[in-house]
């Protein structure tokens, strides 16, 4: 067995993690994991390696972002800055039970529609379900003072705030008397409505009025909390794998030039090892400490702990980047992000010129 050394494997970029799927099965078919020292990436261990940053957007998968309305009155079971899969538990409103021994004395259908103002606030609104809501009052829809809220236009019920429609739902007004001879009128959805719960029904302390109700994430990525008056907002930002070096798969591995030639013959993607055209070469110079500092083998150039800096660079400008795996290397700027304080750095690696999205606190003139 050859000393174990770096060597690049190239495919079409956007096809690195599958490649390197089928290079894991394929060394483990053939027995070959002795041949291959361990990468050690989060909490596992593997034998190639893509190397990725996690980048958080506010954009979901369609474009937008993912935003969930929680009222007080519900557990909220995640917190500022933590991560969550999709289909994971967000929020729950427990049962609601009854104080004491009660009788249903009637049940109402009503729409039960809710306007956030600019100012965050919330502002109620419940029409009979023998009305007929507009077709522009939906989830999301804009209102303003003295719209009409119903098709003809009954001046019992229009808008008197301006807003968006943040929820619209079918409700019922549970009318009810207490064995102590008091009456309360409760605002339940239709869809937490127990079947027991029926006009003229004699229903016992503790019996459920309104059923739990649980929310659920949508989406996977990184929850943001914002407190407001009458709610929380839940956002999730999508969390998104950018490769640092596209079009790359490394390993640290000592096959011989034949055992190599069979670990890549045959596979899709265009896979072939960096090289000459028929022998491929280990990798040495920057570009393996850069590969060192991505694995943590090798102490990367850490920030300094800058202010913020005054935008000093100008698009098509030679720099030197000097802090993180890529410290050392010099490109030129493609692009300069103003408001994020970074720039895009055109830097070569194996011949070829690679984006890297750097601090411009990381940059310097040359």
């Amino acid at each position: 067995m050859q000393r174990k050394r770096w060597y690049a494997i190239q495919t079409h970029t956007g096809s690195e993690l599958r490649l390197k799927e089928e290079l894991e099965e394929r060394v483990r078919k053939l027995g070959w994991e002795k041949y291959f020292e361990p990468i050690k990436v989060g909490e596992r261990e593997e034998l190639f390696f893509v190397p990725v940053e996690e980048v958080v957007t506010a954009r979901s998968a369609r474009g937008r972002t993912t935003d969930y309305r929680i009222p007080y009155e519900y557990d909220l079971l995640v917190s500022n800055n933590s991560r969550i899969q999709r289909g994971e538990l967000l929020a729950r409103k427990p049962p609601r039970h009854l104080p004491e021994d009660a009788e249903v004395l009637g049940l109402e259908p009503y729409w039960r529609i809710v306007v956030e103002t600019p100012a965050h606030t919330e502002k109620e609104y419940l029409v009979p379900q023998t009305k007929i809501l507009r077709k522009d009052v939906r989830v999301g829809g804009r209102t303003r003072v003295g719209l009409p809220i119903t098709i003809d236009a009954d001046e019992r019920y229009t808008f008197d705030v301006q807003g968006e429609i943040v929820a619209r739902e079918r409700v019922k007004k549970v009318a009810l008397r207490y064995a102590s001879g008091k009456t309360e009128e409760l605002i339940v959805p239709e869809n937490l409505l127990p079947p027991r719960v029926k006009e003229g029904a004699k229903l016992p302390a503790g019996a459920v009025i309104e059923e739990e109700h649980k929310i659920y994430a949508g989406a996977s990525g990184l929850v943001k909390v914002k407190e407001y008056k009458n709610k929380r907002v839940v956002t999730i930002q999508r969390i998104e794998k950018r490769r640092l070096i596209p079009g790359y798969v490394f390993a640290k591995m000592g096959l011989d030039e034949d055992q190599m030639r069979e670990l890549v013959r045959g596979l899709e993607r265009a896979a072939r090892f960096v090289g000459s055209r028929s022998t491929p070469v280990p990798i040495d110079g920057p570009e393996a400490t850069v590969l060192g500092r991505l694995t943590g083998a090798v102490a990367a150039p850490a920030p300094e702990g800058k202010p913020k800096v005054e935008v000093g660079f100008e698009v098509g400008e030679v720099v030197q980047i000097v802090e993180g795996p890529f410290a050392d290397f010099t490109g030129e700027i493609k692009e300069i992000d103003k408001e994020a304080e970074e720039a895009v750095v055109m830097v070569r690696i194996f011949g070829r010129e690679t984006p890297v999205r750097i601090s411009l606190s990381g940059i310097e003139k040359v």
